[in-house]
């Protein structure tokens, strides 16, 4: 072979190297497949996340519903049942119940939130601090789970976590 052959075929490939090097450094799509595409875990993983979704938000729904449909029957009490009800709404009633639905990733903050919005707890903050602590960190379990106003804190959070009573 000739000698100028050689030496055009390797001035090709540094060529092409360096314009693969750039395209590389610069993000340009030159049509050569990336890592970074999805995968079918990552598809299937998302479409889990959202059905979750889907069916935490039905049961927030029906729990409105149910709330609602509460309040217009208390609204419908003769004015002697009312006068009966008033005399006992000083004890605080514990009825409120939720669904709570764990899934991978949340954290305590998400959880303790979620349940300030249902109404369980009065404050978000001592709720996350509990699940901060080493007792319970890292140890939340995926899963719906049913919470009411009554369960405490530490009863909640064990719970949540899988953790013995």
């Amino acid at each position: 072979m000739n000698n100028s052959a050689i030496r055009a075929f390797g001035i090709a490939l540094f060529l092409i190297g360096a314009l693969l090097a750039l395209a590389d450094r610069f993000d340009v799509n030159i049509g050569l497949p990336t890592v970074t595409s999805s995968t079918d875990k990552d598809v299937e993983a998302l479409q889990k996340k959202l059905a979750n979704a889907k069916k935490e938000l039905a049961s927030l729904k029906e729990q409105a519903t149910q709330q609602a449909a509460a309040k217009n029957t208390q609204d419908d009490h003769t004015p002697e049942e009312t006068n009966e009800v008033d005399t006992e709404t000083d004890v605080p009633t514990d009825a409120t119940t939720m669904t709570l639905q764990i899934y991978s990733g949340i954290t305590p903050y998400i959880v303790a939130q979620k349940l300030e919005d249902g109404g369980i707890i009065p404050n978000s903050v001592e709720m996350e601090l509990l699940l901060a602590n080493a007792k319970y960190a890292r140890s939340l379990q995926i899963g719906a789970y049913e919470v009411n106003a009554s369960m405490s804190l530490e009863e909640i959070a064990k719970l949540i976590t899988g953790k013995k009573q």
